[in-house]
């Protein structure tokens, strides 16, 4: 009898086993075509596979289940998807699971891109194109071919064209019927990014027509949102609206914060849009579209989500410029800035790195087949030298046409050369583009600032006598404030202007212009007193204007700095380093911390707040952009109460 019972439950343990691992496996097959069967989205799906993750014993499950976790979180905090992603990529590569290492690579891709991150989300997705290549995963390397098309869009128009094209050629071969409608709306939403319109609406109208036959709904939010953005491209702003706020209301209840900013922001544009021609609307119009920005603002912070940070920015302050709120305008349009320099300027020498770390592969490919190549013809001519007239001559026929495949390996390489030129002359274009828009809208702040620079004169001149000590006191915060804002704006136009600037060199007797600058320091300051020591004949080749705004920032910023010192002093020199020429400008005023260097020549960043020196942020960040234009570079040595010392060379 006891035998009887331990077999029985021998036998109940084994299909327990047996079951559980059939519930998991349809659990699987539930959660990959995700939105195919699978009620749940969002967080509620994360939860419960994170809940059933436990219980999982194999380990392929463990990565596809971590992989699904890492993709759906994309769009509700990408930060918090990374470690479900690299556990996924660890376990998969220490197993030994190559579609797992694709799956992982394939949701990093999404993840990285949303963070900003453009190589590294370049570099997953390409290593998840080689492996599903391999394995023959038609659904997802049509979506990598299809994710890889987006990430190149901004980077190489040529790249972008032959994915859509690949992309294309495999949505036929597509055996699910998720992948299919996912991948038709994808190719339809680069389409749009590109501008090609009736492409785009041909693929994306495939997309809807599979979602709703097959009750896809969260495949229907999507692309009727996307629809909603073709339409505003189209400036069909009424449908739009209603469009993008259908979908915003559907990604508020399924928590995709990512697609929450997206189109919060995009629904402020469309009522700033709207509001120019409402009418007795306008105003409505605009304090929505303030209302949508500043969620957009909000949301794409708590996410990290720069990109979508500079645009609630960007439009928040020209929301507050149409409503005639300048100084608004004037803070978000510095928060802007500042997102457009840590993104777009990113993305811009990412632009740059990612193309020419794929040419330097190709170079190395191209120099390993050319050193090949030479040990090939090493031993035809050892193996000629040994044996007959006959295999001689064979040799000879050899090394010719190596010799013509080294020549076309040379004009490879060339080619690819000239490919990096171009690309770093698209990157200049685009930093000169940067600085047209600074310069616009910086030359369009200053008419409205000289205004109330000139009311504020004439009401000191008029009415001071009229007002109390506190209006007497709040009419002076109010001219300083403006004085200030009026010198951030020249100084942002004198930095557009020498970025715009040809470099003319010529030799420049550094020493004389340096010993004009600080006489005028004396005449303009009288009641300060300080000693300038200046080495004599110091003459180097620049740009005579160039370098005297440059001397003149230096040296207003060592006296300004120094000035509280109890015998202030200025010294001007040179020196020979490694055979280089350095110009040295050094004072004993009050330093800074080495600590904080690295954000000593970025735009608006001070070391010392304005209740103590006064100034606009801009100075040095025009130093080194000249410095930059002549070849040279610029460095500084500091110690609070020490003292800074700045070095550079042209």
């Amino acid at each position: 009898m006891m035998i009887l019972v331990n077999k029985s439950i021998h036998l109940y343990s084994r299909h327990k086993v047996f079951f559980m691992r059939i519930f998991f496996f349809a659990l699987l097959v539930l959660m990959i075509p995700q939105g195919l069967t699978a009620q749940k989205v969002g967080r509620p799906l994360i939860d419960s596979l994170s809940a059933a993750l436990p219980e999982v014993k194999e380990d392929t499950d463990r990565v596809k289940i971590l992989s699904i976790i890492c993709y759906e979180l994309r769009n509700i905090n990408p930060k918090e998807a990374l470690d479900p992603g690299r556990a996924a990529l660890q376990l998969s590569e220490k197993i030994h699971y190559q579609y797992g290492v694709g799956l992982s690579h394939y949701s990093l891709t999404f993840i990285y891109h949303i963070l900003s991150r453009l190589p590294e989300s370049i570099d997953h997705a390409l290593k998840a194109e080689a492996i599903f290549d391999s394995l023959k995963k038609t659904n997802y390397l049509c979506a990598t071919y299809l994710m890889l098309a987006y990430l190149y869009k901004d980077l190489d128009k040529g790249i972008t064209a032959e994915y859509m094209k690949k992309a294309t050629v495999l949505l036929p071969y597509n055996n699910d019927i998720l992948w299919q409608a996912r991948n038709n709306g994808t190719l339809g939403n680069n389409y749009r990014n590109l501008g090609q319109y009736d492409s785009a609406g041909k693929y994306m109208m495939i997309h809807l027509q599979m979602s709703e036959k097959n009750n896809l709904k969260g495949e229907i939010m999507i692309v009727k949102n996307r629809f909603g953005y073709m339409y505003m491209a189209q400036s069909k702003l009424d449908t739009a609206y209603t469009l993008i706020r259908s979908g915003l209301e559907y990604f508020q209840a399924i928590g995709s914060t990512r697609m929450v900013a997206e189109n919060s922001t995009t629904l402020g544009k469309i009522r700033l849009r709207q509001s120019m021609n409402a009418g007795s609307l306008s105003k409505p119009y605009l304090e929505e579209a303030e209302k949508y920005a500043l969620k957009g603002l909000k949301v794409s912070g708590e996410l990290g989500y720069l990109i979508q940070s500079y645009s609630a920015n960007r439009l928040l302050s020209d929301i507050y410029k149409a409503e005639g709120r300048n100084d608004k305008a004037l803070d978000y349009l510095s928060a802007a800035f500042i997102d457009y320099d840590s993104v777009y300027g990113a993305q811009s020498v990412s632009k740059a790195s990612v193309l020419s770390w794929r040419n330097e592969e190709e170079l190395k490919q191209k120099q390993l087949e050319l050193l090949q190549l030479r040990n090939r013809q090493q031993k035809v001519i050892i193996f000629g030298a040994s044996f007959s007239i006959l295999i001689l001559v064979i040799a000879v026929f050899v090394v010719i046409k190596s010799r013509k495949r080294q020549r076309r390996a040379y004009l490879v390489v060339r080619q690819k050369k000239e490919e990096l030129s171009r690309v770093l002359g698209e990157l200049e274009a685009t930093n000169q583009e940067l600085e047209a828009f600074s310069y616009s809208v910086s030359h369009d702040l200053r008419a409205p600032v000289r205004r109330i620079e000139s009311l504020c004169m004439f009401l000191k001149e008029d009415y001071e006598a009229l007002l109390d000590i506190t209006g007497q006191d709040l009419l002076r915060h109010i001219t300083d404030s403006t004085g200030l804002m009026n010198r951030l704006i020249e100084d942002l136009l004198t930095l557009s202007r020498i970025t715009r600037q040809t470099v003319n060199k010529a030799p420049c007797h550094l020493s004389d212009i340096a010993a004009q600058i600080c006489e005028d320091l004396r005449l303009t300051y009288p009641e300060k007193s300080y000693t300038c020591r200046i080495e004599e004949n110091i003459i180097v080749q620049a740009d005579f204007r160039l370098l005297h705004i440059a001397l003149q920032n230096l040296i207003d910023n060592a006296w300004k700095y120094s000035s509280q010192a109890i015998n202030p002093e200025i010294i001007i020199g040179s020196e020979i380093v490694d055979n280089k020429h350095f110009v040295f400008i050094s004072d004993n005023g009050v330093g800074f911390d080495m600590a904080q260097a690295g954000k000593l020549f970025t735009p608006f960043q001070r070391m010392h707040s304005d209740e103590h020196f006064k100034g606009t942020g801009i100075g040095l960040a025009t130093v080194k952009r000249i410095i930059t234009k002549h070849g040279g570079t610029i460095t500084a040595q500091s110690e609070p109460g020490k003292g800074t010392t700045f070095r550079f060379t042209l």
